[in-house]
């Protein structure tokens, strides 16, 4: 009878919150959901896109008053740069779940940027740099997770720089296929 109990109070408690939520004026739910997911909006955004169907995803483009990208026009930009000044290791803007452990600390985020030599990675905390730190994330052109190491070679308010260290010839190779695919 005591399971029952507290389930009963779980789900009382949950309904409660839900009400309370539903009264409240937009702009106060607005804050409140910043509060809830730690001020990372872009990051909530992206994983809620990520869970979208193709179908949704073209909607979300029409609402935002884009076009559906196969019919949208071809632009190009002429411009005269010195190829020296373009990034010898190409990145691949993402958004890949990771787990990270730094020191006795281990925590979740998401990589923002990837390239062979290193990765962007999302977090409001401050790391000191030359950290090491362990990596674990799956690329969606591979089955498998990948355990890499790095050194925290930058660290802002927005999230931590990583230079990989170790990376086999077959990893590096899985993440330059990645970065040159499509998804």
């Amino acid at each position: 009878m005591a399971g029952i109990d507290s389930q009963y109070g779980k789900y009382h408690v949950t309904g409660r919150l839900f009400s309370l939520i539903n009264t409240l004026p937009p702009d106060k739910q607005f804050i409140l959901y910043k509060q809830l997911i730690k001020g990372n909006v872009t990051t909530e955004l992206f994983r809620l896109i990520i869970e979208m169907s193709e179908e949704q995803k073209l909607k979300l483009l029409e609402q935002l008053g884009e076009l559906p990208y196969e019919e949208e026009p071809v632009r190009t930009i002429d411009l005269d740069i010195d190829e020296s000044f373009m990034r010898e290791n190409p990145r691949k803007i993402c958004l890949i779940p990771v787990t990270c452990a730094i020191d006795d600390r281990s925590f979740k985020s998401y990589i923002i940027d990837i390239s062979t030599l290193g990765a962007f990675i999302e977090t409001s905390d401050q790391f000191t740099i030359g950290q090491k730190i362990e990596m674990t994330f799956k690329l969606p052109n591979y089955n498998k997770a990948f355990k890499l190491n790095g050194r925290i070679s930058r660290s802002g308010p927005k999230g931590i720089g990583i230079k990989f260290y170790g990376l086999s010839q077959s990893q590096e190779g899985f993440v330059r296929s990645f970065i040159e695919s499509k998804q």
